[in-house]
């Protein structure tokens, strides 16, 4: 990892009686605790170090302890950025804007319970101040804009009670919504902290999907819904995973995902996902449509053998997540890795607050709930319903399946449970 060291000057300006130092520049003469962040080689970071200096040039100075906070948070910045390869200096596709993708990771650290959201406020804040003292001081251009700004009306109280409203300027960047300060901290441990979406969520947000029609990030959200697969297995699925002719037996189609398949999985464990068999069709179907054709002739890496293609490609032709194993994977100076995504949910999705790794527990508990209605009726015992919830989230252990049945138990949830919840996302996504 990545880091920078966060050191603590005292800075002098030294008068003598045979030199006179001119301070055009700073009104102050000296400044305690002053913070320098330099690389693990001793260099000094130029922008951030002299973003913090510029603060000195301020008619109201910086406490150091204010100054310490902003040059904690930088650090921060910047070592996100060196860590997943981002130049923070480059906006090459609004997808890719630094400034959005560090609120993403500030999002998914909060959803994890790491951070609150007065922490987003603060280093997004921090983040701003910073560009936009490299755009005004430092005369540096980025191609795509670093935020949306915009006007939002606030009421306050004067110190005599009467109530009032003013203007202020905000930027999307900086927005942290009331349900982001309201999380549950009851979560699901797998893999990471995880909030299981409601059945009224889940039924907005396939809704919301079909509103917004983008046919790709339907399909791939219906895949995590009914299958509990992880972003790095879902769009590094291949045309060659959907070839198979359907029966009417069929209900459930598996899929070889993992090492060896061209599909990635955590750890590159070999396992199955089971697609249902509507949601397998219309994938088949999708593959043949002149949408998708377009998108494979757009893309700039062609695979010698055409199964080998992604399904879920950008109109550009590019992967959301480009695989492991992938031979044009050093071509890229950035391999996507599903901020693509993540960016959709942030701009497309704000009316539920969910990350793209919360669909693996909400298929999690959907099953666990189709299960527990039978363990009710007797049709099946309780340890032959975790066992099947195992294989069917590839578990590593029967503890981590057991945390469902806690999560239910403490969460004292009434779930709906008398329909197999994927007969329903069949008939809102049917549904015109």
């Amino acid at each position: 990892m990545n880091k920078l060291t966060l050191k603590r000057l005292d800075i002098f300006t030294p008068i003598s009686k045979d030199q006179s130092i001119s301070n055009e520049e700073f009104d102050i003469n000296n400044f305690l605790h002053f913070p320098i962040l330099t690389h693990d080689d001793g260099s000094i970071w130029k922008h951030g170090s002299l973003y913090l200096l510029s603060k000195l040039k301020n008619y109201q100075k910086p406490s150091p302890k204010t100054l310490d906070s902003i040059a904690t948070d930088l650090k921060h910045f910047k070592e996100y950025c060196d860590n997943e390869n981002i130049d923070y200096l480059i906006a090459p596709r609004k997808v890719l804007r630094p400034t959005y993708l560090y609120r993403s990771h500030l999002q998914q650290l909060l959803r994890e319970a790491k951070i609150s959201p007065n922490t987003i406020k603060r280093r997004m804040s921090a983040i701003v101040g910073f560009y936009e003292y490299l755009i005004n001081i430092e005369g540096v251009e980025f191609k795509f804009p670093l935020w949306e700004s915009g006007i939002t009306s606030i009421s306050y109280k004067d110190i005599y009670g009467l109530q009032h409203i003013k203007q202020v300027k905000t930027k999307d960047v900086s927005r942290v919504t009331k349900k982001l300060n309201n999380i549950s901290i009851d979560k699901i441990e797998d893999g990471g902290k995880l909030r299981p979406l409601s059945y009224k969520e889940q039924e907005t947000l396939i809704t919301n999907l079909q509103k917004i029609n983008n046919t790709e990030m339907t399909l791939s959200f219906l895949i995590a819904l009914t299958t509990g697969a992880r972003i790095q297995t879902i769009f590094t699925l291949r045309k060659k995973h959907f070839e198979k002719e359907l029966n009417d037996c069929d209900d459930l189609i598996p899929i070889k995902v993992g090492y060896g398949t061209s599909c990635d999985t955590k750890f590159q464990k070999i396992q199955n996902i089971y697609i249902p068999k509507w949601l397998y069709y219309k994938i088949k179907v999708y593959l043949n449509s002149p949408r998708y054709q377009k998108r494979k002739d757009n893309a700039k890496h062609i695979f010698k053998n055409d199964s080998e293609q992604y399904i879920f490609l950008t109109n550009r032709g590019t992967p959301y997540y480009v695989a492991n194993d992938d031979p044009y994977r050093a071509d890229y100076k950035e391999p996507p890795n599903g901020a693509t995504v993540r960016q959709f949910i942030f701009q497309k999705l704000k009316s539920i607050d969910f990350s793209f790794h919360d669909l693996r527990a909400t298929y999690g508990t959907n099953l666990f709930d189709k299960y527990m209605e039978q363990v009710q009726n007797k049709e099946i015992t309780l340890s032959t319903a975790l066992i099947n919830i195992k294989e069917r989230m590839s578990h590593s252990s029967l503890e981590i399946t057991q945390r469902y049945l806690k999560y239910r138990e403490n969460n004292k949830i009434k779930q709906n449970v008398q329909f197999e919840f994927e007969k329903k996302l069949e008939r809102l996504y049917f549904e015109k």
